[in-house]
């Protein structure tokens, strides 16, 4: 049975990951932090969760949360991973980063996103793409892909490899949810309902991870 800890269990992305490990035969979910609902039940603030979870919402150190879990998933937004990567590493967790803090190399990271990278030491992080990147086996940091890289790199990644295509320009859509859980002025429904509100068209980061991945003009 593996012990698994997520950090940041009240967004969207990290709602679904509870939905999908308490369900996983071969996972125990040990803990699951949240500095605004500690102590409450995570089926009382998400009643949907109910009755397969029983835990509570803890606020605990990376130390901590390292020491009860063989893995640990960071659930923050971009720009906050960073901060738990390299202590949860020290403690010997295996970690899964679901923001885009370890996607791309310092540099190019600094840049797409303009802050910088608070974490130093060397980039080995795997980008979790497993139908591109079997390593993932045996990493112990990944680098969960973007939205859009995962649907217009997998797409592609066939033509590519067989040479059919040396130009690829992508269409995507994303719905409501993927802006995140924090309310704003472009993702409240009224004003997305039936719509569609074009988002950073020629310069999107995304872009950064679909041309890492592939060798082609993208």
């Amino acid at each position: 049975m593996i012990e698994a800890g997520i950090i940041g269990g009240t967004g969207y992305t990290g709602l679904e990951l509870i939905r999908l490990l308490v369900r996983h035969p071969q996972v125990n979910l040990s803990v699951v932090t949240s500095r605004r609902y500690k102590g409450k039940k995570v089926s009382d603030v998400n009643p949907h969760l109910f009755p397969f979870i029983e835990l509570d919402y803890e606020d605990v150190d990376t130390k901590e949360i390292a020491d009860r879990s063989d893995i640990v998933f960071v659930a923050v937004p971009h720009g906050s991973a960073m901060e738990y990567v390299p202590a949860l590493r020290e403690r010997g967790a295996r970690v899964i980063d679901l923001s885009a803090d370890y996607r791309l190399k310092r540099a190019d990271y600094e840049r797409v996103y303009k802050r910088e990278h608070k974490d130093k030491k060397e980039r080995d992080a795997v980008y979790g793409l497993t139908e591109l990147h079997p390593e993932v086996a045996d990493a112990t940091l990944v680098a969960n892909p973007g939205c859009y890289p995962t649907g217009a790199i997998l797409a592609v990644a066939p033509l590519v490899k067989g040479g059919m295509v040396k130009q690829v320009v992508f269409d995507s859509k994303s719905g409501i949810s993927g802006a995140g859980a924090e309310p704003s002025e472009t993702s409240h429904f009224p004003n997305l309902a039936e719509n569609i509100i074009p988002y950073q068209v020629t310069a999107h980061r995304h872009v950064a991870e679909m041309r890492r991945e592939l060798p082609v003009d993208v």
